[in-house]
């Protein structure tokens, strides 16, 4: 009776082998058939979300996918590619049967202009990467830091790491935190004695920049603004709690 019963297991085994080996090739069967159907091969992308980079570009970027079967068309690799374009940070990727992309693309922002050696502006992202210009597409209307840079070090994707550069996009982006409604004021930045200067773009005031209240000494700034009478050479330090501090702009 034992021997019987192996044998029934043995049988019951071997069918349930047999039967997940057909399953298996059925199912690689399957997806060998849909990655090589033509029905299947990329004809169309769609793009969505890009506002500076032109969609010709990332046209360009996808051209090596048409006709490729849509089933075999890597994501991945795929957004790669696109990230080579400095302006692009990311990119979701979507496919649609039969034989569509979509691309909804996500773009890194202009935070500021810096001015080179050769006196040329080139925006830079919030982390201090050169972005690609594209003047008949996209203006953006930035604050300028003059720097020591040459032009041949403005590369499309290049991090700018020089400490000052990184100080003043550090304060650029407590503007943009703290307090927004003084963004439009900042027409330059200046690196003075190692100590950030702002330039009023109304009134051509140089500002200091307090370390703490950002949000709230700028408001103090403005009021002494609006009913003092501060000159365009004046200095006006805003390092003093409380305080708006007004200096002779040689001192």
């Amino acid at each position: 009776m034992k021997d019987k019963k192996r044998r029934g297991n043995s049988r019951y085994y071997l069918f349930f082998l047999l039967s997940l080996m057909a399953v298996i090739a059925i199912g690689m069967g399957a997806v060998y058939a849909l990655r090589h159907l033509s029905i299947f091969e990329l004809t169309q992308v769609s793009i969505n979300g890009n506002i500076a980079v032109p969609d010709s570009l990332i046209l360009k970027a996808t051209d090596g996918y048409l006709g490729t079967n849509l089933f075999c068309i890597s994501k991945s690799d795929l957004r790669k590619a696109l990230q080579e374009i400095s302006r692009v940070k990311d990119v979701k990727i979507r496919k649609h049967l039969l034989n569509k992309l979509s691309l909804e693309v996500l773009e890194r922002e202009g935070l500021l202009y810096v001015k080179s050696f050769e006196g040329n502006l080139y925006p830079i992202d919030g982390d201090g990467i050169v972005l690609s210009r594209y003047a008949k597409v996209y203006r953006e209307d930035l604050p300028i830091y003059s720097s020591f840079y040459t032009d041949a070090q403005f590369k499309p994707g290049v991090l700018l790491t020089k400490p000052d550069l990184q100080r003043i996009l550090a304060l650029h982006r407590r503007i943009m935190k703290e307090a927004p409604d003084y963004l439009h004021i900042i027409s330059e930045y200046y690196m003075i004695d190692n100590t950030i200067n702002i330039i009023d773009a109304r009134y051509g005031t140089r500002i200091i920049p307090s370390e703490d209240n950002m949000a709230t000494q700028l408001k103090r700034y403005q009021f002494v603004q609006d009913n003092g009478n501060i000159s365009r050479t004046s200095v006006v330090d805003l390092r003093f709690e409380n305080q708006v501090v007004v200096k002779a702009g040689d001192k």
